[in-house]
Formats: structure tokens, sequence, C-alpha cells
């Protein structure tokens, strides 16, 4: 197979998918193509609606869970103490790190998290009880339209340093080839498309992948999480154009660091909608911009192994 077949994919993009990527486009400050106001409308509606669902989809089925078994790590049972009491938290202590991931202050999350452990919480109760319920919250706020998803991504992006700042590290992922197929979804450091990506994983956890959705956009954070689990394919979303001469050595790098020595790099995003773009000139396996036809793209590649 040409490693480079998917920049012929562009030209047939469906119906569906072209609207969400019009949805991404005006998200990265650029217009869409042309197309009647109607048309327009009626795509941003179904799309939005397509978003929500998987944007919940993704906190319910992969951030959450993910939460859950934190506390299960032996870094963190180690924090607390044996015969420490135990200080439940309040649906007060849920608002105020809700609020908190959503400051303009960055290292608020952080502050709160200090407070909640000066307070006596478990390292386990602030995940259990705090971070968990803050997720599913900001879900709610996301489906009643209180918040529009940008405003999210960056609350769930907060919530992810703190569990980094309170120790937790995921090392329970497969460390070797499985039967089911593995891909993890992420940003080029230097955007932050968790909605995108979020859908995109619908389409291949609908094709029977197991998705790891990597919240995360700095490039130590993508290393250490390729290094700890094992994927076949990792999947990039690039946002700009002004990132791309920094991502061949991104990919060299994730391949270097990666627990599979044989791991696929696929590229999509806002940046490669020009098909002038070419996957072995980035250091890629291939690129899409189409959410159905990647996961076909991602398949073909593993045939070739």
């Amino acid at each position: 197979m040409n490693l480079n077949i998917a920049n012929h994919l562009l030209p047939r993009l469906n119906a569906s998918v072209k609207g969400f990527t019009d949805l991404v486009l005006a998200v990265a400050g650029k217009e869409p193509a042309a197309k009647s106001v109607s048309t327009a409308a009626n795509d941003s509606k179904g799309s939005a609606a397509h978003c929500k669902t998987s944007l919940l989809s993704v906190i319910e089925s992969q951030i959450i869970p993910r939460l859950l078994d934190a506390h299960q790590g032996p870094a963190l049972l180690a924090v607390a103490a044996p015969d420490a009491p135990v200080v439940p938290a309040t649906s007060q202590d849920m608002q105020d790190f809700t609020t908190a991931c959503l400051a303009a202050d960055s290292q608020a999350v952080f502050t709160q998290v200090d407070f909640l452990r000066g307070k006596g919480l478990s390292v386990q109760t602030i995940f259990l009880e705090v971070i968990t319920p803050a997720a599913r919250h900001l879900g709610d706020l996301w489906k009643e339209d209180q918040l529009d998803f940008t405003v999210v991504a960056q609350g769930l992006l907060r919530m992810h340093h703190a569990m980094r700042h309170l120790g937790y590290e995921s090392h329970d992922g497969p460390q070797i080839a499985g039967d089911v197929r593995r891909i993890m979804l992420a940003s080029a450091p230097g955007s932050q498309h968790i909605l995108g990506l979020a859908m995109v994983s619908e389409f291949f956890r609908g094709d029977g992948w197991q998705v790891v959705v990597e919240i995360s956009t700095t490039e130590t954070a993508l290393l250490t999480a390729v290094a700890h689990e094992w994927f076949d394919v990792v999947g990039l979303s690039v946002g700009l154009v002004e990132q791309l001469p920094n991502i061949p050595e991104l990919i060299a790098r994730l391949k270097k660091a990666s627990r599979n020595p044989h791991t696929f790099v696929v590229l999509g995003g806002p940046a490669l909608l020009d098909s002038a773009n070419h996957a072995m000139a980035l250091g890629a396996d291939g690129i899409s911009v189409n959410a159905a036809e990647a996961v076909n793209l991602a398949g073909d590649l593993l045939k070739t192994k």
C-alpha cells in the first residue's frame, strides 16, 4: 500500500464530516468553503448535536473511567496514611474545583487541589468525589448549552493537569500487542482540538478500535503516553499551518519513545486541508482530514505490517 494514500482522500469528504470540518475551521479562525445560508445552518445544527454526543461519550467512556482507575495506582495508595481519618468531599468542593478549572488563572486548579489536601481529603477522595463528578458536571453544562466546547476543553485539560499534580501517571494500559487494535488520538503541541478528537474517536470505536484520547498537548505528555502504553496507531490533529515545520521532529520522537517499535502515525486537522501536504515529507505514515476514511487508512496501515 502507498503510505501517502490519505493525500487523495480530501475530495471524497461526505456531507456530515464536511460539516464537522467546517465547524473546526470556524473555531480555528478560518472560513469554510462558501455554501448557502440554509445549508450551512442545517449542517451547523447537525454538527453541533453530533459534537455534544461525541464529547459526552468521551467524558463518560474514557476520561471518567481513567480517573476512577487512578486511585488504584501504587503511587496514590502510598500517599494516604493508614490511620488517617476519612474526610469526605462536599458538593461545594466539587463546584469550587470546577470553577478553578475554568478560571483564567491556570494555577487556580493547583491552588484548589492543595486546599483540598490541606482540608484532609485523601488523593483517592479527590479523584473519586471531586474530579470525577466535576468532569461529569462539565459534560452536563455542555449538554445544557451553558458552556461552549472550547471552555469545556479547557476545563478537562485543567483536570488532567490536576491529576498529574497529584502524582498520577497511567501505567495500566496494555504493554504488548493484543487482539484489539489500539489508537491514541491527540492534538499536536500548540493546538487543542478535544472536540474534534472526540468526534474522530467515535468513528474508531464504532469500527471496534480501543481509543485513548490524550487531552494534554505538551510534547512531554505525548511521549510519556506512547512510552507507557501499547498503541498500534497514533493520530495527531494539527490545527495551525505554522505547526507543520515541527511535525517531522515530533513524529520521530514519538516513534522513538513508543513502546510499540512499529507504531504508525497519521495526521489530520485543519492544517492538513491543503492537499499539497504529503505524509512522507512530514514523517507521517498517512494523512486524512476525513474521520470515516481515517479509520480505513489506519486499518490499511496495520495490514502492511
